[in-house]
This record gives C-alpha cells, structure tokens and sequence, in this order.
C-alpha cells in the first residue's frame, strides 16, 4: 500500500514539475526577494542601485539607519546584519558598510557596535561570521554573570578590502585588517591583519600562500 502510494505521489510531483518547472520557481523567488528589498530598504540608511536583500534578513541593534550598502550587492536569505546603538544599558555610534558588488552568502552574521567597513568586491560563503564586538571579557567577576547580560565589547574596528574571498564557516574578529584579493579558507578564524594577495587558513589563521603574477 505504501509503495503505491508513493508511486502516485511521484506521478503527481512529475506532473507538477511540468506545470511548475524549477526555472519559473527560481524567477517567482526572485521576484519575491525584489518585493522584499523594496520594504526592507526603508530602515536601512544607505542602499544603492541594484542591491538584493533575499528574504529573510534580520536587522539587529537599533542602528539600521548606519548600516550602508553600495550598488549591485546581493545579501542572501537568513543573513543577521547587527549595528549596536544599544545594548542594555550601553549606547554606541557604530556603522557598518558594505560596497558595491558583493555577494554574501546564506546565513552570514555581520555585527558591529564600533566600525565595520567592507570593501567592494567581496564574495562570502555560509555561515561566515565577521563581528567587532564580544560579550564581556575574560575575568572571573564578568565570567560569573550570564553572556547575555555582559557589557559588550568592542575588539576594534574590521576593515576588509576589494575583492576579499571568504570561505563557509569563517569568522573574521575584532581589530583586524584584511587587504586586497585575500582568500580566507573554509573554517579560518582571522584574529590579525591579513596583508594583501595572501591566502589564509587555520585556527587561528596563517599565511600559506601568497598570490603572484
């Protein structure tokens, strides 16, 4: 019984291709995420022309109004973009730019309570992380109080350069500086500046590679 059951499922997900083909869902989501820019723009203090932001999107930190986006970025679906005004009882003056044609990538999470400046050019993979700012610090007093309810800190500002490839799963921390034409591998953390046309890996990241003619 099951398996005629999932035979007529399938002849029916077969029909259903035709009527339905994965082309046109790919233009319906686009269209979709075109709708969805247009609303979301409207909290956002800077976006430029041809910018993408896919469904969903969570701004975090009241300070959406500093956060500014160039010409011809895509942002994908379940990104965060956080810019802390305020944190419980802390206020900042942070901003958070990103420049023109970026592309980055599903469930990224960009937050900054200090400065967070990305040049243009930049590809990400998923789940890549690039924060300014931590809960609390390191002594036993803070270590005692829940994360959530710890002051939170800025480790500096992140400053990242033009055509900057960052792999799944990177995390890019506070004070740190990344050239030109870098690559950051697939699970690197980058705790130190990265000159330019170098290539990355490793916890914590190091130079394996430099890019030459």
């Amino acid at each position: 019984m099951k398996l005629v059951i999932k035979k007529i499922l399938m002849c029916l997900m077969w029909m259903a291709s035709k009527v339905y083909p994965y082309t046109l869902s790919e233009r319906s989501c686009g269209g979709r995420d075109c709708l969805y820019t247009m609303w979301i723009r409207n909290f956002i203090g800077y976006m430029g022309r041809h910018s993408i932001i896919a469904k969903p999107c969570s701004l975090q930190g009241c300070g959406q109004r500093r956060i500014s986006i160039g010409d011809y970025t895509i942002i994908q679906s379940h990104c965060i973009l956080g810019c802390w005004e305020k944190y419980g009882n802390q206020c900042f003056a942070p901003s958070l730019i990103i420049g023109n044609h970026c592309s980055i990538g599903e469930y990224n999470h960009i937050t900054a309570c200090d400065h967070i400046t990305i040049g243009d050019g930049l590809l990400t993979g998923r789940y890549v992380y690039i924060g300014d700012n931590s809960h609390g610090g390191l002594s036993i007093e803070e270590a005692s109080v829940p994360p959530v309810r710890r002051a939170l800190k800025s480790k500096g500002n992140i400053l990242i350069g033009n055509n900057v490839w960052i792999g799944d799963k990177a995390t890019i921390l506070g004070g740190v500086s990344i050239g030109d034409n870098v690559i950051v591998a697939a699970n690197a953390v980058v705790t130190k500046d990265i000159p330019s046309n170098s290539v990355v890996a490793g916890v914590p990241a190091r130079i394996v590679k430099q890019i030459t003619n």
